[in-house]
């Protein structure tokens, strides 16, 4: 079992490598090495940071419904809940810096705040929602961490104390009665994170993919399926598939699959009403994702489905569980990248024309943002559509970023005493 989790830390340090030395590349040469361009302006990177905004919240609503709702059986694993919850929030910040180009810049958003920018209090809510998350988790831990310590690597073990038994048990009725008070405070971080996530996109009136009030429901859907599913994985990597936990599992896994029904409800439901418009942009983008987007619809419908039943009829193993964990995320994962091609491929700037008694909108084509083509064989410099497929550089670095990620969760969860009394 060593030497299988010492090869994964080796695979991912070689990952990691590989995302930051693709990073400096693009910092040297620009976003000019992404496939982005003018007319796509956002790519692979917010369809990532979206992602990891969704799997932040399952871990503080799991730790957060064992107070607010007195799920106990949640209990044994909120401290791993809690965990993923810090991490990803971290991740989802992370991601956005190589999508920025001049991460320097970030500066301006201390100096020069807008707060009329929903951009600006995503950041703040994320910001937060991440440092709540840590203090949960150190709430939660304070008794074992006080009796056992944090182990360090190349340092050993700090932070514990030769307490007596009556003082390890004030400590943990100081630590539930403190996350009591939190649990209150988290949730609703944890549905704000995905509101404003969505209503930055939302209130952007010239994508009619993104605009409307559905977007923030959908994606809160989307977190209580992702974030489960994650906490599910993290768990079983800590805690093995034990007779005590089944029941966490089992709960965890409804709430999945059940999140699932509820967002392809809302998801379809706007597709049939914007098909029943029969015209508009909105129903230009319904015809786009089915016309040139439908192998990434598929696999959104399809893993979301699979994960579903999976995890509704398998839940009671650990192969279900693993499988049908995957299989949501996958799904939810080409949900996020689905967020953007239809969004840019709909150019926003449109003028209205008349041929006798017909009428119709021509879309006013965009600069690419460079020369295409050779001097013997140009092509046109402006476009009505961009054919947008991520370049290596941009999976170099996303690929790098979830492996850095997957190494701080394994070392806090190597770290941190998150196994349950009686566990190690």
């Amino acid at each position: 079992m060593k030497r299988k989790f010492d090869l994964a830390i080796a695979v991912l340090a070689v990952l990691a490598l590989i995302g930051i030395v693709a990073w400096i590349m693009q910092l040297q040469r620009g976003l000019i090495l992404t496939n982005m361009r003018n007319p796509f302006t956002w790519g692979l990177y917010i369809a990532m940071w979206a992602f990891y905004v969704g799997t932040a919240a399952g871990g503080l609503v799991v730790s957060s419904a064992i107070y607010i709702f007195g799920v106990k059986q949640l209990k044994p694993i909120a401290p791993v809940a809690s965990v993923t919850a810090f991490i990803f929030a971290v991740a989802a910040m992370l991601m956005a810096l190589p999508d920025i180009g001049r991460p320097d810049r970030l500066l301006n958003l201390f100096i020069y705040p807008n707060f009329k920018s929903l951009i600006l209090w995503d950041f703040i809510i994320l910001s937060t929602y991440a440092i709540l998350s840590a203090i949960y988790t150190f709430v939660l831990l304070r008794p074992k961490i006080a009796a056992s310590g944090i182990s360090i690597p190349f340092v050993g073990t700090v932070m514990k104390r030769d307490m007596t038994a009556e003082e390890i048990q004030r400590l943990e009725k100081e630590s539930e009665r403190r996350a009591k008070i939190l649990a209150p405070i988290a949730l609703p971080f944890a549905i704000l994170i995905h509101t404003v996530t969505a209503w930055v996109l939302a209130t952007q009136l010239s994508r009619p993919w993104w605009y409307g009030g559905l977007l923030a429901p959908t994606f809160i859907a989307a977190a209580l399926t992702a974030g489960p599913a994650v906490v599910i994985l993290a768990s079983l990597i800590v805690y093995g598939y034990r007779k005590d936990l089944q029941d966490a599992y089992r709960l965890l896994a409804k709430v999945s699959a059940f999140s699932v029904v509820a967002l392809l409800f809302m998801y379809y439901n706007d597709f049939f009403v914007r098909q029943w418009w029969d015209a508009g942009r909105e129903f230009d983008t319904i015809m786009l994702v089915f016309r040139d987007y439908l192998a990434i619809h598929a696999v959104e419908i399809i893993f979301m489905l699979l994960g579903t039943f999976i995890l509704a009829t398998r839940y009671n193993s650990v192969g279900g569980l693993v499988a049908g964990s995957l299989a949501v995320n996958i799904g939810i994962l080409a949900h996020r990248y689905l967020l953007i091609p239809p969004a840019y491929n709909i150019i926003p700037l449109r003028v209205p024309v008349v041929l006798g008694i017909e009428s119709f909108e021509w879309s006013y084509p965009i600069a690419v943002g460079d020369i295409r083509g050779t001097l013997m064989n140009p092509q046109p410099v402006f476009t009505a559509y961009w054919n947008y497929v991520p370049s290596l550089i941009e999976i170099a670095i996303t690929i790098g970023v979830f492996a850095i990620i997957s190494l701080v969760l394994l070392g806090m969860l190597r770290a941190l005493p998150v196994y349950p009394q009686g566990s190690q």
